[in-house]
């Protein structure tokens, strides 16, 4: 099943990086927050990096969940297409659910400061979008019928470059290798609940 290997190979690597595998190494220093506010055109909302952070965590959490346990389970999926539709309608509904809610409290408490009023931006932007497609992915999964021997053709078909896991890698390290949001990610409680279970899940310490 092509499927299943993409799948694994995707999703592992975002795994490991949602939950801090190799993130030691440090970004270019990021711009000066008091140029970035002599700047900037618009008010920006200074909201609490930790609290900040930690919906972004908060949001993706559920996510890093569902993606282990769809690895744990693809032995049996492979053989059992009914349940790979089941445990990957669970992983979409879930995880839509979670990134709609973190696009919301996101928007709530706003940037935690003028040089991280874009990336803010992003995540609003990026938590949004993944919610919205993961809702129609569900439903293109929930369509198709797993005694079809195209089924596994077909479930490859599904989704798009909008749930791409590797989007989901790409925000994390944003954040991780920010010196300033770096520190509020080790404090924030919803970020190091998440590192636990991940790091312990894939076999960390």
């Amino acid at each position: 099943m092509k499927y299943r290997f993409a799948l694994i190979g995707a999703l592992t690597s975002t795994a490991l990086a949602v939950v801090g595998c190799g993130s030691g190494t440090t970004a270019a220093t990021s711009p000066n927050s008091t140029t970035a506010a002599a700047t900037t055109t618009t008010t920006v909302a200074t909201s609490d990096p930790v609290q900040w952070t930690g919906a972004f965590c908060a949001g993706i959490s559920p996510t890093l969940t569902g993606i282990l346990e769809l690895l744990g389970g693809m032995a049996e999926y492979a053989e059992d297409p009914k349940a790979m539709q089941t445990a990957l309608l669970k992983y979409a509904d879930t995880s839509a659910k979670a990134m709609t809610d973190a696009k919301e409290k996101l928007e709530k408490l706003g940037a935690p400061g003028a040089d991280a009023k874009e990336l803010h931006d992003e995540l609003v932007k990026f938590f949004g979008d993944s919610g919205k497609a993961l809702v129609d992915v569900s439903k293109q999964v929930a369509a198709l019928d797993p005694n079809d021997p195209e089924f596994a053709t077909k479930l490859e078909a599904t989704g798009g470059d909008e749930i791409d896991p590797k989007k989901l890698q790409e925000q994390s390290k944003k954040l991780q290798e920010n010196p300033k949001y770096k520190d509020a990610f080790a404090k924030a409680p919803e970020c190091v609940e998440m590192q636990k279970k991940g790091l312990a899940a894939l076999g960390g310490s």
